[in-house]
């Protein structure tokens, strides 16, 4: 479903309908997600739909930019680095573009958004949360429902560290899709046994994926090595 069409386009996939038709000199768009019903007027003659999944952090009404991502724990040997992959969901958005300009008009998601507190009560941050199984070897999710995360694991220390959770900031993220696979490069570098720095890398996963169009927030970040990192501060586990 991911992609470029023109103004006259549906799909249909399970508990998703999206439709756009024309209507004189107008266009109607009409989205269906298992009864979550969203209608927009668009005065357009001509252009581009843009349909491609985003930032899994705009739903509902952008609760936080921090995704949190928790699996099996894992003992890293000091001084090594390891690739896992793990999922992260998925929100899609529709855009419409006429030459240069873009306008989304819709984001939604077939995942249910969860949430949870990073550090403590007083100081923490909320996060969009989610569980991944860890695999050694590139999954293959419903792409509707599930991206998928190279994530590689920097213990630059001189201890086992373990670790079981990655937390995100959502500048930088830079999504690749095709038809078969959303997907993710980052990585996790741990500079004390409770002290890590995380960052996106902008490339896919694979060869010939597409480059999502970004929503994100303009902030201050923590700069390590000339590069934009989250500092994860309270701990690994």
């Amino acid at each position: 479903m991911y992609g470029k069409y023109g103004y006259e386009y549906c799909v249909e996939k399970e508990d998703l309908k999206v439709c756009f038709s024309k209507d004189d000199d107008f266009l109607r768009y009409h989205r269906n997600l298992g009864g979550s019903i969203v209608e927009r007027i668009i005065a357009s003659e001509s252009g581009t739909v843009i349909i491609n999944p985003v930032e899994p952090l705009n739903l509902p009404d952008e609760v936080t930019r921090f995704l949190e991502i928790r699996f099996e724990p894992i003992e890293i040997e000091p001084e090594a680095t390891r690739r896992i992959y793990v999922t992260f969901p998925i929100e899609i958005a529709v855009f419409l573009m006429k030459n240069d300009a873009y306008r989304c008009i819709d984001i939604f998601s077939r995942v249910p958004q969860k949430y949870s507190l990073y550090g403590p009560t007083d100081s923490g941050v909320i996060t969009r949360y989610h569980w991944s199984k860890v695999f050694f070897r590139r999954p293959d999710p419903d792409p509707s429902l599930y991206g998928v995360v190279e994530l590689d694991l920097m213990n630059t220390t001189k201890n086992w560290v373990e670790v079981s959770r990655v937390v995100f900031e959502s500048y930088g993220m830079k999504i690749y899709y095709d038809q078969d696979l959303v997907s993710l490069s980052a990585g996790l570098k741990i500079v004390k046994p409770k002290l890590a720095y995380t960052a996106f890398e902008d490339k896919p996963i694979r060869t010939g994926m597409q480059k999502s169009i970004e929503l994100y927030y303009s902030r201050k970040l923590s700069v390590v090595d000339n590069m934009a990192y989250y500092t994860m501060e309270e701990g690994l586990v």
